[in-house]
């Protein structure tokens, strides 16, 4: 008896315990439930490494299923919202005002006398289609939401924006689809305009995002702000009892001339008459600015940037808390004894992830990871080293990524240095072909201009010789175009400026050809030349610092896209009202702005007759210059000095607040990426590399798209939280 327990101690067929703790996970592992689970692990870890996350309310649903169908047609439906809140927020620049009333060829009127937009309006049936067309998917993203989300669903403020909107849309559309007279509210157009801007905001995440921060950050600038305010009215009383000039000649001229000087848009001729009565007064406007513009205006630019970098902290920990949670439940499915989970059920995890992500070699990869911390095969892991080992695993495929594309253009490198003796690769043939690049430029200018009417020609130079050497240029262009392709092959279509030389190049020369038939078509050949000759803008590329800035800003549009979205919805929603307010009152010959400077000044067209010009209106209104030339003419025309307050309103929000924002988050944003870019060019590529001036030339396009994840605007508010 001894002996046989002594015998059962032993492993049968010499196989040790730690071989059958492997075969006991290896079995647990291809259980059809654990396979079930691991692939939500899976997914849940995938999605929160990408900075995209499944909602938990989907884990926990139900119909797990269903709910992640919903889920996944939901962000199916991302591209087609997309186009729906493109479309609405376009829409109004096709509608005709409420005060128009005229025909459909002229529903505003004599169109030399109103001065519009230009563009053609829709009719009313055609905008109410649209509408319609716009809001059922809406609608239909609602209800997957609703059904994903369940309890959760109203938990969310926005969530009752996003239904009341969809619900007054269905409504006006039905109300004007049956011309009910009752409902006569909801069938204005300027009602309609407000609702177009307004559902974006809402239905638009990333919009929606950036303008809650924008309104958190107003409680930390308010005392500022009316500090500010006190002072301009403290200064306006001041020079009204110091001057006596017709700028200060009350406390409302007062008020309103030390505002305009304040914008520093008219800042001379405020004061200039008061400055030659009395040579003295300039300390008054020297301090006033001084405090006032100088200190006030930037403390107050100050202070909106740096709370708006605390909201963007306060998006970032959000969202790595939502990260975070989504890695704490796939931790928590795969930790089924609630002490850890094992190394072969972790490396199953990335293996599966690997296996739709389209990861090369994720064993390796997986070891290369474990080996970094430590761990074998017998070693529990817990929920801090499982977030620490995602991290690590997605670090390791990024390395992986970046050293693919930088082996790939490298060998392309080799591949052209191989064939440097052919003439086509030579610098001295590259500095000729640019040469003649130059050449065909000014001659087709010279041509353009010889044709058109007052231009006397260089002595020699005659139109004839002219299109001779454009002719020749067309020539030179084919042939380099045949050498290049038999260099290069099938690599020649991998560059754009290729493709540009190649259309540009068959077009003049098939126009030379038709010259022969048609000799009308040769002026062609001449602007032909001028657009090929755009090329010579490549030339940038050669300089890598302004490479990799335009790297740059291509970069950060679609991240820093949001925050320029509210600056528009704003100037939008002021533009509407503008509409609303003075729409019709700025006519040629109105003789109420008879000897206003805005009539002098012929700004006819700066005006708020429809939502187009009142949109250029606000963009002349952002820029502040002259912008009281604009604000009295339209005070002239509507009879009211309280016109003056939708001007100021307008400055101190858009101006002053929003679009100082726009500004110093695009600066601070492009700075950090910047100091960051370049300390990543100088590590790429050692400095005595063979090839390290050829790559390093092309390193800003790798850096940014030989990663596994698209940069997003959380990856920017890390940055600059960070910085």
């Amino acid at each position: 008896m001894e002996i046989m327990d002594a015998s059962a101690a032993q492993p049968l067929l010499g196989i040790s315990e730690e071989e059958t703790t492997l075969r006991e996970s290896a079995t647990s592992l291809k259980s059809v439930e654990f396979q079930a689970t691991l692939q939500k692990a899976a997914f849940l870890v995938d999605q929160a490494l990408l900075r995209r996350w499944m909602p938990l309310e989907v884990l926990q649903h139900k119909n797990y299923q269903k709910a992640k169908l919903c889920w996944s047609w939901y962000n199916r439906l991302f591209y087609i919202r997309c186009v729906v809140v493109g479309i609405m927020i376009i829409l109004p620049f096709f509608q005709a005002p409420e005060w128009c009333s005229g025909t459909a060829e002229r529903p505003c009127g004599d169109p030399d006398r109103y001065l519009l937009s230009g563009i053609d309006y829709i009719r009313p049936s055609v905008a109410l289609a649209i509408e319609a067309l716009c809001v059922l998917p809406l609608i239909f993203s609602l209800l997957l939401q609703r059904y994903y989300k369940f309890q959760t669903f109203w938990h969310h403020g926005s969530t009752y924006v996003k239904v009341g909107l969809c619900i007054i849309i269905s409504v006006r559309v039905f109300a004007a689809a049956a011309n009910l007279p009752w409902m006569f509210f909801y069938q204005g157009t300027m009602a309609n305009m407000y609702l177009n801007i307004l559902t974006p905001m809402f239905f638009s995440s990333s919009l929606r995002g950036c303008f809650r921060m924008t309104l958190q950050i107003v409680h930390s600038f308010l005392d500022t702000a009316i500090l500010l305010a006190g002072f301009i009215l403290l200064s306006a009383w001041l020079a009204n009892v110091l001057f006596r000039e017709p700028n200060f000649e009350d406390y409302p001229t007062s008020l309103l001339s030390l505002l305009v000087m304040l914008t520093t848009a008219n800042n001379p001729n405020v004061w200039a008459e008061t400055y030659t009565n009395s040579r003295i007064s300039f300390i008054f406007f020297f301090v006033y600015m001084l405090v006032g513009f100088f200190f006030l205006m930037h403390l107050l630019f100050a202070l909106i940037y740096n709370n708006y970098k605390v909201q963007l902290a306060v998006e970032v920990h959000k969202h790595a808390t939502i990260r975070q949670n989504n890695l704490r439940a796939a931790f928590d499915l795969l930790n089924l004894n609630r002490d850890g989970i094992t190394v072969p059920t972790a490396t199953a995890l990335f293996n599966e992830i690997g296996s739709y992500r389209h990861m090369s070699d994720v064993d390796s990869t997986v070891r290369k990871v474990f080996a970094r911390r430590n761990r074998g095969p017998d070693d529990k892991i817990i929920f801090g080293d499982f977030q620490m080992l995602c991290d690590q695993f997605l670090r390791e495929v990024d390395r992986k990524a970046e050293a693919r594309f930088l082996e790939e253009d490298n060998e392309v490198t080799r591949m052209r240095m191989s064939c440097t003796t052919i003439l086509i690769e030579s610098n001295v043939y590259k500095c000729f072909s640019w040469a003649v690049t130059l050449a065909s430029l000014v001659a087709a200018i010279l041509d353009r201009s010889v044709r058109g009417v007052g231009f006397t020609a260089p002595r020699g130079i005659s139109l004839s010789l002219l299109t001779t050497w454009e002719y020749a240029f067309g020539l030179f262009f084919f042939i380099e175009l045949s050498m290049k392709l038999r260099v290069l092959g099938s690599n020649y279509w991998d560059s754009l400026r290729n493709c540009f030389d190649t259309l540009l190049t068959f077009s003049i020369v098939g126009v030379e050809l038709l010259s022969n038939w048609h000799p009308e078509v040769v002026e062609w050949i001449s602007l032909l030349i001028i657009i090929r000759s755009l090329r010579l803008v490549s030339l940038l590329n050669h300089f890598t610092r302004w490479r990799l800035m335009f790297c740059l800003l291509i970069r950060m549009v679609p991240a820093t896209a949001p925050i320029l979205g509210i600056q528009y919805c704003v100037c939008s929603l002021f533009a509407i009202l503008g509409v609303q307010l003075f729409g019709g009152q700025v006519y040629v010959g109105n003789p109420m702005l008879a000897g206003t400077e805005y009539a002098e000044s012929g700004l006819w067209v700066y005006n708020y007759n429809d939502y187009g010009s009142a949109m250029v209106s606000s963009f002349n209104l952002c820029v502040v210059n002259n912008w009281y030339v604009i604000m009295d003419g339209i005070v002239a025309a509507s009879g009211t000095s309280w016109a003056r307050a939708y001007f100021i309103t307008f400055w101190a929000i858009s101006v002053t607040f929003t679009l100082n924002v726009v500004v110093a988050f695009f600066v601070g944003a492009f700075t950090t990426q910047l100091e960051k870019a370049e300390n990543d060019r100088s590590m790429v590529v050692p400095q005595n590399s063979k090839y390290s001036v050829l790559t390093r030339k092309k390193v800003g396009f790798s850096l940014f798209m030989g990663y596994s994840r698209t940069f997003s605007k959380y990856d920017l508010y890390e940055e600059i939280v960070k910085r």
